[in-house]
């Protein structure tokens, strides 16, 4: 993952307190949000993720293997970050083509897929529903280092719709 990707995450652990944090949302909506992070992925479990997974997304799960962000005091709102199981079975699930990972689920049930552009280089699509064919609105300009990064400044805000 890339260090300030990283770096970002550690800092918002260091800020939970019993896996919880206020956060402020768009129009002053203010909540304490609950945070859990799963174990790390072994190196074996790693070995099972598609070869084309990118190294930041294999970096992320050899620390957490799974996470869930900003979720709401009745379980809702928040951003699932899948383990390698649910990468592995959403994969035909969402009928991922070759090169796309899915990494996880958005507050309203919004898919997260990384697509592997080069061995170095990743972006994040989004959507209700992917058909991986419209660029231009589908796929954010941000590798999941990058992504991730964002999300935690705007805390769990969907950042990237503000300006669609």
């Amino acid at each position: 993952m890339h260090q300030a990707g990283m770096e970002t995450l550690l800092q918002l652990q260091a800020r939970l307190i019993n896996g919880q944090l206020e956060v402020q949302k768009e129009e002053g909506y203010v909540e304490v949000e609950s945070f859990t992070f799963y174990s790390g992925a072994s190196p074996k479990e790693l070995a099972r993720l598609p070869k084309d997974t990118p190294k930041e997304i294999v970096h992320f799960l050899s620390f957490h293997n799974g996470a869930r962000l900003y979720f709401t005091p009745d379980g809702g709102g928040g951003f699932e970050l899948f383990t390698i199981d649910d990468i592995l079975a959403y994969l035909s699930i969402w009928e991922c083509p070759t090169g796309f990972i899915p990494i996880g689920a958005g507050p309203d049930g919004e898919w997260l897929v990384c697509e592997s552009i080069s061995e170095s280089d990743n972006r994040i699509w989004t959507g209700e529903f992917l058909t991986y064919e419209d660029s231009d609105f589908e796929r954010l300009p941000f590798s999941f280092s990058k992504w991730l990064d964002y999300l935690i400044v705007a805390q769990g805000a969907m950042y990237w719709d503000w300006f669609r």
